[in-house]
């Protein structure tokens, strides 16, 4: 009887630890473009979708953020650079 009580708690633990949101949406270490005149935060798949200045740099996620304080550009990048907390099975799954 105490074996299944321990199983079914350590069970309990992982699924609450992999549906809890406690990771970060998008990863502190993901590479952006910053441009320094407008700004602005933009996701690398979406350059081309907006136009910049020739101050731009590249960065990541976390300092463009917390250093600069830009805002993110468009709905490109809006949609691939999500802020917020996800479940780690979430990010598992959508990889």
């Amino acid at each position: 009887m105490k074996k299944i009580l321990i199983i079914l708690t350590l069970v309990l633990i992982v699924i609450l630890v992999l549906t809890l949101p406690i990771a970060d949406e998008t990863s502190d270490s993901e590479r952006v473009i910053v441009d320094h005149t407008l700004n602005v935060i933009v996701h690398p798949a979406c350059f081309d979708d907006e136009d910049l200045t020739n101050y731009i740099d590249e960065v990541s996620f976390s300092n463009a953020v917390d250093n600069y304080e830009y805002n993110i550009q468009g709905d490109c990048s809006k949609e691939r650079l999500k802020e917020g907390k996800t479940s780690i099975l979430k990010k598992m799954l959508d990889k």
